[in-house]
């Protein structure tokens, strides 16, 4: 048997966001502004990844930017007007570098944190959420939350020769998506009829009513015209 896909259908913008998410397209813009900046130009590992184990010789120094969890609550009322959420979503950056002293490694670390702090937060192209520079203008209403895991430190290499250190922290951002129902069919016709006297259904029986239909086309007004001031 041959089924039919049923779409919804929905008028959007055009862009990005009609296939990608808002998440989606926010984690990939703060990847994009870190990647380019003068602190990780010269890293010799940038990733879009999962946090996840890298190769001391040749990965290092490394930056990773990943996508972690998204929360959806909801905007108001969930029995009233359209649907609607509020997102929370975490994005995760992964910063290592080596050094064979431990009290600069750990200056390096905490150095690329505050900078990246400094360059996400302050960026107004980034956070500024009536007229943000995303595809699509894609907002950042807050940072409420940034969670900070202690650093971690160890030996890497065929022979444990590569003192290195981790910094991993979380930036939770949030923003709204609103879902209103678009697959409506066209209004048409609107017929009122008058119901006189109100309340008293014999005597409306008895009572010649007056009925008005209104018609709808593409290129007109609604008809009967309204009266003249």
């Amino acid at each position: 048997m041959n089924v039919t896909p049923r779409d919804i259908s929905w008028t959007g913008t055009g862009g990005l966001s009609d296939i990608q998410s808002y998440a989606y397209i926010i984690f990939n813009a703060i990847f994009d502004r870190l990647s380019n900046t003068s602190f990780f130009s010269n890293f010799v590992c940038k990733r879009i990844s999962n946090a996840l184990p890298v190769e001391g010789g040749i990965q290092i120094p490394f930056l990773g930017v990943f996508l972690d969890s998204e929360s959806m609550t909801p905007d108001g009322p969930i029995n009233m007007t359209d649907i609607g959420f509020i997102n929370n979503v975490r994005v995760g950056v992964q910063i290592i570098v080596k050094d064979n002293d431990p009290n600069r490694m750990r200056e390096t670390l905490d150095r690329a944190y505050w900078f990246t702090l400094n360059q996400l937060l302050r960026d107004a192209s980034l956070t500024n959420r009536f007229r943000p520079d995303t595809p699509d203008k894609v907002p950042i209403e807050g940072f409420p939350r940034i969670d900070v895991r202690p650093d971690v430190w160890g030996l890497t290499g065929a022979r444990n020769e590569t003192p290195l250190g981790e910094r991993v922290f979380w930036l939770t951002y949030q923003f709204r998506t609103a879902w209103y129902p678009t697959d409506f069919p066209d209004l048409e016709r609107i017929t009122v009829t008058t119901a006189f006297p109100p309340g008293d259904a014999e005597e409306q029986g008895k009572t010649q009513q007056v009925k008005v239909v209104y018609e709808f086309t593409p290129d007109s007004v609604p008809t009967p015209l309204p009266p003249d001031p």
